[in-house]
This record gives structure tokens, C-alpha cells and sequence, in this order.
């Protein structure tokens, strides 16, 4: 997977929000994970956040970059830029990824977001060397979804 309202625009550049995402993937990888986030506004349009991923089979932590473009005061575009590293029972994993996404905010303290893969370099190297693998994707993809909701502060 994871932020303005025309009352609270002055707020955003300093703003801080925390909440979680659920997100699924289907196709070859079916999954689903949970993903607690916080988050800081460096200024209007750019913000910086960390998640923690946990997942049927593994976690990960994964700082990010997001930049947003406004539609209108409570609906914004954005794109995420990701690093994430983790593990599971006997692998390490890394993650590069890009994410679109776009948000609503109800009011100046709770908006929803939903964001999708654009691209993702994602690497898993086991312990014992019996299994290596290195996925790339490039485009958008309507079966890996999160869905996450923020509250500002």
C-alpha cells in the first residue's frame, strides 16, 4: 500500500496522521496484509510515512515518499515512492515500488485513501539458498488494491 481539506490547508504542511491499511493481492500471489502507517507533511504537497506490513507469511517495513496533486480541497491524487525489507520463516525480502493513489477527506481529520501497484521490483533470497526470486511489474494493477484510513493531527 497510504493527506487535506480546504479548512485545515495550513495544518497539512506541518500535519502529522497515523492509521492502517488492508490490502489483497490476487493472481499468482494471492494475500492479503495489514499495514499500521504514520505519516508527516514536509509541506503541501509532500509528505513522508513508514508503514508496517504484516502479512499471511511475512512483514516488512517500508518507508516511503508521497507527493499529492490536488483535485479540489477534499480529493487529492498522489504517488507513493517505497523501500521495504522484511522476512518470513527462513528468507529475507526487499521491495522498490511505485504507487498511485488517490484520497477523500471527510473532514480535517479523516480522509480514506486506495492506492495500487504502478511498479515494484520485489526480491526474496532464502536463508538456506534453496529458493531465490525476483519479481518485477510494470503497470497498473487492479488485483493488488490497499485501502487505508487516516486520522489527522
Amino acid at each position: 500500500m497510504t493527506v487535506m481539506v480546504a479548512g485545515a490547508q495550513e495544518k497539512e504542511s506541518k500535519g502529522m496522521w497515523i492509521g492502517g491499511g488492508f490490502g489483497f493481492e490476487g493472481g499468482d500471489y494471492d494475500g492479503w496484509n495489514l499495514s499500521p502507517q504514520w505519516g508527516m507533511m514536509l509541506n503541501e504537497k509532500m509528505g513522508v510515512g513508514g508503514n508496517l506490513i504484516i502479512s499471511d507469511d511475512d512483514w516488512m517495513i517500508e518507508p516511503y515518499f508521497r507527493y499529492y496533486l490536488g483535485v479540489t480541497d477534499n480529493f487529492k491524487f498522489f504517488g507513493d515512492g517505497a523501500l521495504a525489507f522484511g522476512g518470513g520463516d527462513n528468507y529475507s525480502a526487499f521491495r522498490i515500488q511505485v504507487r498511485p493513489g488517490m484520497q477523500y477527506w471527510f473532514n480535517s481529520k479523516w480522509s480514506m485513501a486506495a492506492a495500487t501497484e504502478l511498479f515494484t521490483y520485489h526480491n526474496i533470497d532464502d536463508d538456506n539458498d534453496a529458493f531465490d526470486e525476483t519479481r518485477t511489474f510494470l503497470g497498473v494493477d487492479a488485483t493488488n488494491l490497499t485501502l487505508s484510513v487516516y486520522f489527522h493531527f
